[in-house]
C-alpha cells in the first residue's frame, strides 16, 4: 500500500502542471481579448481601465522607490 503513495500523491500534481503550462496561456489570451472587445463597445469602459493602469504604474513607481530608499537604509544590495 505505501508503495502507491507517491503515485498517487505525485500524479495530479503533475496533470495540474502539465495542464496549467498548456491551457493558462490560451484563457489568458482569450480573456484579454474578450476585455479588449468589451473596451471597444464601451468608451467609459476603456477610460477606467486607463486611469487604473496610470494609477497602478503609478503607485509601482512608488513601491519601488521606497523599497530601494529603505534597503539602503539597512545596508542591503541587490
Amino acid at each position: 500500500m505505501t508503495g502507491m503513495f507517491p503515485i498517487r500523491f505525485l500524479s495530479p500534481l503533475v496533470a495540474i502542471g502539465i495542464a496549467g503550462y498548456y491551457f493558462l496561456p490560451e484563457t489568458s489570451s482569450n480573456i484579454l481579448s474578450l476585455a479588449r472587445r468589451y473596451e471597444e463597445r464601451v468608451p467609459l469602459l476603456y477610460d477606467a481601465h486607463q486611469k487604473l493602469s496610470k494609477d497602478l504604474t503609478h503607485l509601482k513607481q512608488e513601491t519601488v522607490k521606497e523599497v530601494e530608499h529603505v534597503s539602503d537604509k539597512l545596508g542591503i544590495t541587490k
